[in-house]
């Protein structure tokens, strides 16, 4: 049974697919800063998340800010703009321009969450690796609550399967030992620009206080894998073999920032971070290491074009290897829009920024080409954008 429209009702839906720029069917290529509608025409919500490829698919983790944005100062102590949690999406695709949602996981619903996954602790930069000895896919998240204080560690969740469902295992241990409880020790100065917040009392945290600012998963080609957290000073943590606790951690010397994003290409680490402007864009930079375990150089921005200055606007969040295009990378980063460094009118309304990422080896040097449009045959058989 078909069930028709009046006149009017379908020149207004004409009209907004144009507006957006295209159709989740007719999607052909990446554009940069536009909305981007799922299979089901929602526009995606994968905020500050990353991406997995297994057996032919790329699942994309993010977060879910659909709902009501809270200004701020609506709670005591919340001092930026604010989400309820919807939990981590899932969103799965072939050929990474149509894609399909899946189950949030980690939503305030979850069993035997302890309180911790409560509708105001949000689960900040959602990242997902395998483990190819235990064939198990463990998901790690930065727990936080509005103030930054209440609660403001790292969670894991432990899955047979990339789509999930993700069983929630709360904080991240240390050496088997649970994550150590308690807030910052004093006394302590904040850092330039960190006035706001009491992030520098991190600081003078012991190494088994593992707190949940923005983190980033890496696994390296020997299989040993890292969380990486970022609040000015960069904390690298080494995960067990099973990858659910810590067995070793270090400051990553010569590096900073927050936003972290880190690849491996012929041998040379990079990694990408922003500066600390909370929601305002700014110029991201990056740091390259032959080990790493550092020592990090400062290489200075990488985007190139219109914009160049805030990053086009976004801030980075990770960095994909195309899977069958050697040395081939797209940088993420999202759009917020944001009004001042700590306002954004409707984090729902944030879009995504997709770009290739030019690999001078010799250089160790990458670079990011502003683009309006632009699809997967923009690499060549060397990996670079022609």
């Amino acid at each position: 049974m078909s069930i028709s429209r009046p006149r009017t009702q379908v020149s207004a839906l004409l009209l907004t697919l144009v507006l957006l720029g295209t159709t989740a069917q007719a999607q052909t290529s990446f554009r940069p800063r536009q909305v981007w509608l799922d299979e089901s025409g929602n526009p995606i919500q994968s905020h500050l998340g990353g991406m997995l490829f297994e057996k032919g698919v790329y699942y994309w983790y993010g977060m879910d800010f659909r709902g009501k944005t809270l200004p701020p100062g609506t709670l005591p102590g919340m001092g930026c703009t604010w989400a309820y949690s919807k939990g981590v999406t899932i969103y799965s695709s072939r050929d990474l321009l149509h894609w399909k949602a899946g189950q949030n996981q980690l939503t305030p619903d979850t069993p035997n969450a302890g309180g911790l996954l409560a509708p105001l602790n949000s689960v900040v930069r959602p990242k997902v690796i395998k483990n190819d000895a235990t064939g198990k896919f463990i998901m790690m998240v930065a727990l936080t609550a509005p103030d930054f204080n209440t609660v403001n560690d790292v969670a894991y969740a432990v899955a047979d399967r990339p789509e999930g469902p993700f069983e929630f295992r709360g904080k991240l241990h240390w050496r088997g030992k649970p994550n150590a409880a308690g807030l910052w020790p004093g006394p302590w100065s904040p850092g330039t620009g960190e006035k706001k917040f009491e992030f520098e009392r991190a600081r003078a945290d012991a190494p088994d206080r593992i707190r949940g600012f923005d983190i980033t998963l890496f696994k390296d080609d020997d299989g040993k894998a890292y969380l990486i957290t970022a609040r000015s000073r960069m904390m690298l943590y080494e995960l067990s073999a099973d990858y659910t606790c810590v067995k070793h951690v270090e400051v990553m010397q010569g590096s900073d920032g927050e936003a972290p994003a880190l690849f491996k290409d012929r041998g040379t680490y990079y990694l990408l971070t922003s500066r600390l402007t909370t929601y305002a864009p700014n110029r991201n930079t990056y740091f390259t290491a032959s080990s790493i375990h550092g020592p990090w150089t400062a290489r200075g921005p990488f985007a190139r074009g219109p914009k160049e200055e805030t990053t086009f606007d976004g801030q980075t969040t990770y960095v994909l290897p195309v899977e069958g295009k050697p040395h081939a990378f797209i940088f993420m980063a999202d759009h917020f829009g944001a009004r001042t460094d700590d306002i954004v009118d409707n984090l729902a309304d944030a879009t995504h920024i997709w770009l290739p990422l030019e690999v001078d080896a010799r250089k160790r040097a990458i670079t990011v080409n502003w683009s309006d449009a632009w699809d997967l045959g923009v690499f060549s058989s060397a990996g670079n954008p022609r």
